[in-house]
């Protein structure tokens, strides 16, 4: 696993982090795109973001959580609306912004 990997998925995940809500899913690291639009390239491997699995993917916790109750609790995550989640926790450069800002605290 690459050091940057590593790195951003030690960080909590943004998203949460905005709204000082508990974490539910443990942190992923969601690449940058070019473009910043569904099945464009990577940016590259210094262009990543820490989000829980709910704010990346839109995994539900378990069998009695719904995607509605999902979003009511920890806002829309990136894979249901990107347009909504952009708005709602930050664009791709202000979470990048933050990720790095982050891991230069760390090291």
């Amino acid at each position: 696993m690459k050091e940057r990997t590593k790195q951003v998925k030690s960080l909590p995940c943004l998203a949460c982090l905005k709204w000082k809500l508990r974490q539910p899913l443990p942190t992923e690291e969601h690449h940058l795109l070019i473009g910043g639009r569904a099945g464009q390239k990577r940016r590259g491997p210094a262009y990543s973001v820490s989000l829980c699995g709910w704010h990346h993917r839109g995994e539900i916790v378990d069998a009695i959580q719904t995607k509605f109750l999902m979003t009511a609790i920890y806002g829309t995550s990136l894979a249901t609306s990107s347009k909504r989640f952009k708005a709602t926790f930050g664009d791709d450069q202000r979470l990048l912004m933050e990720t790095n800002k982050r891991l230069e605290m760390t090291t």
